[in-house]
């Protein structure tokens, strides 16, 4: 019994008063918690700014794709933003906008509560996610939507010019009007064409019996001439065998057809036929080409020998068969020994023979033959011809060596070292070419001025060419 007493004992009538008190006061803590929608979550809040914000209040939902990520924390006025409306959205930490995000108020239907719905936008390529994320505390432009009030007041805009300020139902009696004049006037039309319509239909009457007629005696005629028919089937039939017989004999390798065809010893001997004849008509081809393949130039060239002080000339023929090979005939320093004096410092033969044999690679000419009425050997270099510089496209480089055992007196001169000429020459045109070359580098380095004319002749390159083909 005394332990009884000290439990009753342990709470005093003011303990419970406290007790009491302090449970009332954390259930009205817990209501106004939970009434006032207050989160201790930590959210991010973004500013949206509208023309207007009807419907719209303090805690309104804000949805991502019809999901609930927060609420409305504040709508406002403010005059800093032109006086429109300004809301203040509380979203959850983990809801990720981007800067291209659009914020619009949607209603549940018709006349539905209002939300806020945010398209959260999605990150562009080549740009860091991070920079384009929308950070806490920024300030979004919403996208308008038309009240209901301003829709309708459009909608009766657009009926009043419909109707026309009322006109409506004159417009519609002028426009049946309309249709009953046009029905007026195809009515007329068909009535006069009445009588054309029943003519066409007798017309297809007419040729409907006629038709019949004609099928009728075609049948006669068929009747009258079965017999003839059956023995053109007959004919036709006979014929068939027979061709059936000789394609047999032909898939058999009997007869000429069938040998042409089936046999292979045969058979290889006409391949060997055509291709000798493919052989000769290509020979031919290209015996007949000499006639306008051939290319044929006369050449006329003067050179000046500024040491000794006088003029040589040149005169010859140059013949190209194809692009990259030529002949070239060529008789130098041209003349008659009484003709005039030679001067003492004049070292050049009179009345040689050039010729010679040249093939072209590109930039580079080489031509064997004889020089001067001496074995020797040319060559030719254009460094710039694939080039569009002008002057430099045309400049030809040409070095020449001959005479290479000469031991020989000319004008009272004994000479013994090879014939060496180097020099460089531009072509003005087609027919002009001049330069400036030294000649006989290792004995007297004679330096000569040259102007040389070239002309094509077509009739020298066919008879050329009629020559080759008669032998």
């Amino acid at each position: 019994m005394a332990d009884n007493g000290d439990n009753e004992d342990r709470f005093s009538p003011e303990s419970k008063v406290g007790l009491f008190v302090l449970a009332g006061v954390a259930i009205l803590m817990i209501s106004i918690l939970m009434l006032g929608d207050i989160h201790f979550k930590p959210q991010n809040h973004i500013h949206v700014i509208f023309k207007n914000v009807e419907g719209i209040t303090d805690k309104s939902p804000v949805k991502i794709w019809g999901v609930e990520v927060g609420n409305v924390n504040k709508v406002e006025l403010e005059p800093d933003h032109g006086n429109n409306a300004v809301i203040t959205l509380a979203l959850s930490k983990d809801v990720q906008l981007y800067k291209n995000a659009q914020v619009r108020i949607r209603s549940t239907g018709i006349i539905g509560s209002k939300f806020i719905a945010i398209d959260p936008g999605r990150p562009e390529p080549g740009v860091p996610e991070e920079e384009q994320r929308l950070p806490n505390g920024s300030t979004l432009l919403g996208v308008d939507q038309l009240s209901l009030d301003e829709l309708m007041e459009q909608v009766a805009k657009s009926l009043d010019q419909f109707t026309g300020n009322g006109k409506l139902g004159s417009n519609l009696n002028a426009t049946v009007a309309n249709l009953r004049q046009i029905t007026d006037s195809v009515n007329a039309a068909v009535g006069q064409q009445r009588r054309a319509l029943v003519n066409i239909v007798q017309n297809v009457e007419s040729m409907t019996e006629h038709a019949k007629l004609v099928a009728a005696h075609v049948d006669e005629m068929i009747d009258d001439s079965r017999g003839e028919i059956e023995d053109a089937i007959h004919n036709l039939k006979e014929t068939l065998e027979k061709s059936n017989a000789i394609l047999t004999q032909v898939q058999k390798g009997e007869g000429t057809v069938g040998a042409l065809l089936y046999d292979q010893h045969t058979g290889e001997q006409v391949k060997q036929t055509v291709a000798n004849l493919k052989q000769t008509s290509e020979a031919a081809k290209d015996v007949m080409a000499r006639f306008t393949k051939v290319r044929a130039f006369w050449e006329i060239q003067g050179r000046r020998d500024f040491k000794a002080g006088v003029y040589h000339g040149d005169f010859g023929l140059r013949l190209e068969p194809r692009p990259n090979k030529y002949y070239e005939v060529m008789g130098q320093n041209l003349g008659t020994n009484g003709s005039t004096n030679q001067k003492p410092a004049d070292y050049e033969r009179r009345n040689t023979i050039t010729a010679l044999l040249g093939y072209n690679w590109g930039p580079l000419t080489g031509a064997v033959g004889v020089i001067k009425s001496r074995a020797g050997v040319e060559g030719h270099y254009r460094p710039f011809q694939d080039t569009s510089a002008p002057v430099l496209n045309r400049l030809d480089l040409v070095v020449q060596g001959f005479d290479f055992g000469r031991d020989a007196v000319i004008n009272g001169r004994h000479f013994t070292e090879p014939n060496y000429t180097a020099g460089a020459r531009v072509k003005i045109n087609d027919w002009v070419t001049a330069g400036i070359q030294a000649e006989d580098i290792a004995e007297t380095t004679d330096l000569n001025g040259l102007v040389a004319v070239s002309f094509e002749d077509k009739d020298i390159a066919y008879l050329l060419g009629f020559v080759s083909f008669a032998h």
